[in-house]
């Protein structure tokens, strides 16, 4: 399609036409063309920065009736579903208590103690008050200490039966009432009481202008209100027949009469007279709504029902038009309010926009941006082009006319540059020249990033950085920029940044990855050394490398986030020419020693001899570009269009240098408990985890912030475009919340507390610390009660196992003494033993020498004397039954059987000496054979003192005898 509209245009430039002819037809087709390939094209009109809220932003109703600011910055609008609150950061709706249409708004601040119930005195003690207006209903909304409004109604109380019927669609503020006005009736409020006012007829929204109360009335003109009459404002009257929209000062003490669709007048002196301007029909056709005065220009703005908004000089030129083709969302405006940053806020049928209108940058805003992402512009002979990712544009220079393609050039567009009164262009497809008349090729070189003029002698050349290698360009005979040829002995590289220090030594930044260093031949047609620089050896990364051609021919390298600097021998260095921040920024540098510094969603500029400034743009994504289109203007690079940025503006006065504020403090287990925003509250003891939602209010600007929470952690946070943080796990104890933005330094602080739990009171870790201490003590009494058990134990152990060990002593010396003791027995026995078979064997000697001197003296007869005989006889009669031998016996007996004879006595007394020795015998076990020499009779006799012992001792003829005695 684009290239069979491309033929025809080319076809229709060959025409016969004459040459003013062919220029008009040629204009005429290109704009046909241009139609047909853009749809419906818009005017290119560079305007202030336009912002939209739409509905879903703020998820509201679409309608907004009025809008107005309070003193710390939140913006208010009268929605149809309520009261809609905006801090910069969220939207936050409050409905009235019956579900009305809020129709307007009045922020104003009442004095907690009114001063003769009638001056509204705005002091340090202030009350905030927010006014709203509905059906049947009117009142104020105030700030508590949790930073949430609550509604307080003034209607319900005043009891005005009109009000039953009653809209409130304005409220109007004076140096000493507030009036709450409907279409029939004005109520007047001092601060304390209201007073109901009858219209004069129908009226339209009262104005105090020039120290007057003036109420347009529907067929009467205007009247004004003294006291509580009204009285024709003399030269009105012939108003009577149209319906008066804003009544706005003018100068030299004059009034500005806006009306509907009847045009402006100015009454002055009480004459009326009509102001023609350029745009007078167009505001009759379109119906002016709404209109004010904004404070620092005294620009008139017009809200109309059909086509938006205009905004036109006190001299009455248009300065700006805002309409849906231009951005805004709706064309029906409802409220204008310009705010104390001398923004312009627009309530709409669909919506709330508003407009920077102080803003030295200026943008190119339209709902169908044929631009696209904008990448390189240039001014040439007055005209505007400018290149994007759809081609290269054309219009006249700072005019509301559409841009329009320059064909040949669709497509990715990397640079435009004038270099000796001739427009090059550096494109995706090859290099061109653009002339008024056409476009040239003057290579094939794919990809022309950079272009840069280098003095030869008195000649010139130009270096240009493309997709492969670098390329020379050099003027022919009529002084035509031609295509000379490739530097060769340099790899066929892509070269996307060009930069030459002082010494003539070039820094070429490769397209994604590298840096290198070239010395070049004076014509530079080959290399005659380069270098690549590595890393981590000799920069941080070779990714994303920056060149900055840097003041007085310098050189500086940003590699990672910091910047470098060759020194004398070619190495880099660290540079101290841009300081170190927070967030990672990119270099560009300007006229007669202006640069920049490009961050994520801002640009500071810094000028000599003034205060840096941020600007709230958000260039390209690693295509930051900002070009110098002249003395007065830079042009920035942007996703959609691009801004303009008058560096010669005066500073601006009103933008917001505060900290960021606390705007909620909120139970994160129970989001609907809300604590005090100022002060230092103690939070509950059960309140551990916390919601604290904060907000700069500044709009129009991407806004990030830090944080940290100072007794929990000094360390900041990352940034951050939310709004609000939650912790969690606080402990009992004081903290210190603290808030910065990335606008500037100045730092917010919340100050609270957390009660402690009765368990972490000081009387419960003193209590504590008692229990613990007694616990203790108890436990080391327990301890040592314990270990003196536990010695006991062991003590009485040991001495059980001493006794023990005496008592097997004892039993081992009671064994070894009865060892000894049965030894001795045995000994004993033994002697025993050998005494009575000694006695047994003495007497059988005795008795055999009884026997053989018996048989001597038969033999010998009378020769052995008989007293030798008797003597001898009588004395072995003596021995052999001796008492001598018994005693000796028995005392032997006792030593081994233990009073054996005592015992037998204590049982038999009766028993006699003899059968004791027989008794003694037995115990021996002695046989009867043996007793019977022991005993010194026979055996006989042995038997028969055995049987007579055991008749005595009373034994069974079965009984052991032996044994008996054995067991006494």
């Amino acid at each position: 399609m684009k290239k069979t509209l491309n033929t025809a245009a080319k076809r229709l430039a060959k025409s016969h036409f004459p040459s003013r002819a062919f220029k008009y037809k040629a204009g005429f087709a290109t704009a046909i063309l241009f139609w047909v390939t853009f749809f419906l094209p818009s005017l290119a009109q560079e305007t202030p920065p336009l912002i939209n809220y739409p509905a879903t932003l703020y998820k509201a109703h679409n309608q907004n009736w009025d809008i107005c600011q309070s003193a710390d910055g939140l913006i208010y609008s009268a929605n149809s579903d309520g009261l809609l609150e905006h801090d910069g950061a969220s939207w936050k709706l409050y409905p009235l208590p019956d579900g009305q249409i809020v129709r307007t708004v009045l922020y104003d601040e009442q004095s907690l103690q009114p001063t003769g119930g009638k001056v509204l005195n705005r002091n340090a003690q202030a009350e905030q008050r927010i006014y709203v207006g509905g059906f049947s209903e009117f009142g104020y909304w105030k700030k508590e200490a949790d930073g949430q409004l609550r509604y307080y109604s003034l209607s319900k109380k005043a009891g005005f039966a009109s009000l039953r019927t009653e809209e409130i669609w304005h409220i109007l503020k004076t140096p000493k009432y507030i009036y709450f006005q409907s279409f029939s009736q004005v109520y007047r409020y001092d601060g304390k009481n209201l007073k109901e006012i009858k219209g004069s007829g129908n009226i339209m929204f009262m104005r105090f202008v020039q120290n007057r109360l003036l109420v347009p009335t529907i067929g009467r003109g205007i009247y004004e209100l003294k006291g509580e009459k009204f009285e024709p404002l003399p030269g009105t009257e012939s108003l009577s027949a149209a319906t008066i929209s804003s009544i706005l000062p003018f100068s030299n003490g004059g009034i500005l009469i806006s009306t509907t669709k009847h045009g402006l007048y100015i009454w002055r002196n009480g004459a009326l007279t009509p102001w023609d301007i350029a745009i007078s029909s167009e505001l009759k056709r379109n119906i002016v709504n709404r209109a004010i005065v904004m404070s620092h220009d005294s620009s008139l703005v017009f809200g109309t029902i059909q086509n938006g908004v205009y905004v036109v000089s006190k001299n009455g030129a248009l300065r700006y038009q805002f309409n849906k083709e231009t951005g805004l969302q709706n064309n029906t405006v409802l409220a204008l309010e310009e705010d104390a940053q001398q923004q312009l806020w627009i309530g709409l049928d669909q919506g709330i926009d508003m407009v920077k209108m102080s803003s030295p940058i200026i943008a190119y805003q339209t709902s169908d941006n044929p631009l696209g992402s904008t990448y390189a512009a240039a001014i040439w002979h007055g005209k505007l082009y400018v290149g994007s990712n759809k081609g290269v544009f054309v219009k006249k220079w700072l005019s509301p006319e559409p841009f329009r393609p320059v064909w040949g050039l669709e497509g990715q567009t990397w640079a435009l540059k004038v270099i000796d009164d001739q427009l090059l262009c550096g494109h995706n497809d090859a290099t061109y020249r653009i002339g008024e008349n056409g476009v040239t090729k003057i290579s094939n070189i794919n990809g022309g990033w950079v272009f840069m003029p280098i003095r030869l002698g008195s000649d010139s050349l130009l270096l240009q950085g493309a997709y492969v290698g670098l390329h020379v360009y050099k003027k022919d005979a009529k002084g035509i920029w031609t295509y000379a040829y490739p530097v060769k002995k340099f790899p066929p590289i892509p070269i996307r940044q060009i930069a030459r220090d002082k010494s003539g030594t070039f820094w070429l930044g490769h397209a994604y990855k590298g840096l290198f260093q070239a010395k070049l031949t004076p014509a530079l047609d080959s290399a005659l050394a380069w270098k690549e620089f590595k890393s981590p050896q000799e920069l941080p990364s070779e990714f994303s490398i920056e060149l900055v051609q840097w003041l007085n021919g310098q050189v500086r390298v940003r590699s990672g986030n910091a910047f470098f600097q060759p020194d004398a021998v070619g190495k880099l260095v660290p540079s101290a020419d841009f300081s170190k921040e927070d967030e990672a920024y990119k270099v560009r540098t300007g006229l007669h020693g202006d640069w920049f510094k490009v961050f994520m969603n801002r640009v500071a500029f810094y000028q000599p001899g003034k205060k840096t400034r941020n600007l709230p743009l958000t260039l390209v994504r690693n295509s930051e570009t900002v070009v110098p289109l002249s003395e007065d203007y830079y042009f920035f690079c942007l996703d959609n269009g691009y801004a303009l940025y008058n560096r010669k503006s005066p500073d601006e006065q009103n933008e917001a240098a505060g900290p960021p504020v606390v705007r909620k403090a909120a139970n994160l287990r129970n989001l609907n408990e809300t604590f005090a925003v100022s002060g230092n509250p103690s939070l509950p003891a059960e309140v551990r985890a916390l919601r604290i939602a904060f907000a700069l209010p500044v709009y129009g600007q991407n806004v990030q912030y830090k944080y940290r929470l100072k007794g929990l952690t000094d360390q900041w946070s990352e940034w951050t475009d939310q709004s609000f943080v939650e912790f969690t796990n606080l402990e009992s104890t004081d903290y210190i919340f603290e808030i910065r933005s990335s606008l500037n330094d100045t730092i917010g602080s919340y100050h609270f507390g957390v009660k402690p739990y009765w368990r972490e009171t000081l009387f419960a870790k003193i209590l504590f610390a008692v229990l613990i201490a007694l616990a203790l003590a108890a436990l080391i009494l327990y301890q040592e009660k314990r270990l003196a058990r536990h010695r006991r134990k062991l003590i009485e152990e040991q001495e059980e196992k001493l006794r023990q060990q005496r008592l097997t002593s004892e039993r081992r010396i009671m064994q070894i003494q009865n060892e000894k003791l049965q030894s001795e027995i045995q000994s004993k026995s033994q002697q025993l033993s050998n005494v009575a078979i000694n006695v047994v064997k003495k007497n059988e000697i005795l008795e055999e020498i009884r026997d053989e001197l018996k048989q001597v003296k038969a033999e010998m007869g009378q020769q052995l004397p008989n007293i030798h005989y008797q003597k001898l006889l009588h004395s072995i009669e003596r021995n052999v039954a001796g008492k001598d031998d018994w005693v000796l016996f028995e005392q032997n007996f006792d030593e081994v059987h233990e009073q054996f004879f005592k015992r037998l006595r204590q049982i038999y007394p009766t028993i006699s000496p003899s059968e004791l020795r027989l008794a003694a015998c037995l115990r021996m076990n002695l046989s009867t054979k043996e007793m019977a020499p022991v005993l010194g009779i026979s055996v006989r006799g042995v038997e028969i003192k055995r049987y007579r012992l055991r008749k005595k001792l009373d034994l069974d003829n079965d009984a052991n005898l032996a044994q008996f005695m054995m067991d006494i």
